[in-house]
């Protein structure tokens, strides 16, 4: 591989992109461990392959000598769950990555819990020569009901519906488990195509959220099952309005309200598009201090597709214009297309279409649950930004 590339693996960085390698093994599988040297034949590391795509390799180990056995991934899978059990204890409660992939030194794999479920996401196919490894590891170690596979090899578009998840040994889940999150109880589906119905890696945002809801008029957009609605509820909100294309997610919303003890019609639902829903806002002139906005990377509602890589300046002009005098904006970006830069660039630009100045007041990311290596900047998707609207 190419001096510029080698520099990289040294600093850390978990994959080997194909245009970086100067020559590849003939022939070889997906999972196939392989020997990554510089240009000029020195040892960098050892990698498992990829057969197609931007990433020829991804990363396993280090060591001049390298183990790469059922053994050695039996040991990474311990000690990424004793990691988890030493950093979040008690307050992970029943709902937590156990796996996340490079920065647990298993590429291309994830792995959360749900209750006594584990469900395993697949993200590479070079995981395939050690998938079944990782899953036995699990099965010995935390002897869950079940284990589930959501298989995320292949991108799909707005218009093809995901497959759910293949249950691969063990019980069947039922259709409702009920997870805890900081005392808070959310109903999840493990066998759900998108998502079981909680997003672990908003941890953070949910609780810097709570935080901030005392006695102000939140608007939840995207709201999804409601988890960033019941922080705010608990929190002390004035009042709570949720946005959101699916009628069942409000309706998942209402029943989490009650799991968690509190009154489930806390929040007010609104089913639809959010933009069309913040131009009635504001021709009601509705105003909230508090708005949360998580979107989708893309989603089509009546036609009409929303691609967070382009449209973040119209939704924030959208926003700015239904927030009352010192408002604030959870904005939050899980894009990992979409670099920091482009992301606070098109967020400034909407506001300034709506004639309003913005503050900066502080950033949020990945929870602990979710590692990864210092130098993998592409492991670093999901950006919480808290902005002042003046």
């Amino acid at each position: 591989m190419n001096e510029a590339a080698a520099r990289w693996v040294r600093a850390g960085h978990p994959w080997i992109f194909r245009e970086s390698v100067l020559r590849e093994v003939d022939g070889a599988e997906a999972g196939s461990i392989v020997r990554v040297v510089d240009g000029d034949g020195r040892g960098l590391a050892w990698a498992v392959t990829e057969p197609q795509g931007a990433i020829a390799a991804r990363i396993v180990s280090t060591d001049e000598d390298c183990e790469w056995s059922p053994a050695e991934i039996a040991r990474r899978v311990s000690v990424a769950i004793s990691l988890r059990e030493r950093l979040l204890g008690p307050s992970a409660g029943s709902a937590c990555r156990l796996i996340h992939g490079e920065g647990d030194r298993l590429p291309g794999i994830a792995a959360d819990r749900f209750g006594s479920f584990v469900l395993l996401y697949k993200y590479s196919r070079a995981a395939e020569g050690f998938m079944s490894m990782v899953q036995e590891a699990l099965r010995e170690q935390l002897e869950p009901v079940g284990i589930y596979l959501q298989d995320r090899t292949r991108p799909v578009t707005p218009d093809e519906a995901r497959p759910g998840a293949t249950l691969l040994e063990g019980k069947a889940a039922p259709p409702d488990i009920t997870v805890e999150e900081d005392g808070l109880k959310f109903l999840v589906d493990v066998t759900a195509p998108v998502s079981p119905g909680l997003f672990l890696d908003l941890r953070e945002g949910r609780r810097w959220l709570e935080s901030l809801a005392k006695g102000r008029r939140v608007l939840n957009l995207f709201s999804f099952t409601g988890a960033f609605a019941l922080r705010a509820v608990r929190g002390g909100a004035a009042s709570v309005v949720n946005v959101d294309a699916a009628a069942r997610s409000h309706a998942r919303c209402r029943q989490n309200l009650e799991a968690s003890g509190l009154h489930p019609e806390s929040c007010q639902a609104l089913v639809g598009d959010v933009f069309k829903h913040l131009e009635r806002l504001r021709q009601h002139n509705e105003r909230f201090d508090l708005v949360v906005v998580d979107p989708p990377p893309f989603s089509k509602v009546k036609g009409k597709v929303f691609s967070a890589l382009r449209d973040w300046e119209e939704l924030v002009a959208a926003i700015v214009h239904v927030a009352a005098p010192d408002a604030e904006i959870l904005a939050v970006s899980n894009a990992a297309k979409l670099p920091e830069e482009e992301l606070l660039s098109a967020i400034g630009s909407g506001a300034y279409r709506a004639g309003r100045a913005l503050q900066l007041l502080g950033e949020a990311g990945l929870p602990p649950d979710f590692p990864i290596p210092p130098a993998f900047a592409e492991g670093r998707y999901l950006e919480i930004k808290r902005i002042r609207v003046m």
